[in-house]
């Protein structure tokens, strides 16, 4: 847990999902404005005034046959007990701040 850093971007997360055997967990969605980097933060917030910050360790790019746009994942490396507790916070359709600075 921190607190808010100086936000670099703003990415809007359509759903999340984990892939268990590669220990990674998903955000899948739109940068609304700013950018985004590998090694930059996530801020995934639990209420109004408390977040904590997740590592990006990857960013893809991903085509839907349904969709026009493209859109961005997030890629988490982690452990199952942090995909686990990532799962339990069911993040989707929200706005999540991009920071450079965090806490693993």
């Amino acid at each position: 847990m921190m607190e808010q850093s100086r936000s670099e971007g703003i990415f809007e997360v359509i759903d999340s999902f984990a892939i268990r055997k590669r220990k990674q967990f998903y955000l899948i969605g739109r940068l609304k404005k700013g950018r985004v980097q590998e090694n930059w933060f996530v801020n995934i917030p639990f209420n109004s005034s408390l977040s904590m910050t997740v590592r990006i360790t990857g960013i893809e790019e991903v085509e839907m046959a349904s969709e026009k746009e493209s859109h961005i994942l997030l890629i988490v490396d982690c452990d199952d007990q942090a995909i686990d507790f990532y799962m339990a916070l069911n993040v989707g359709l929200e706005y999540l701040p991009i920071t450079i600075e965090g806490e693993d």
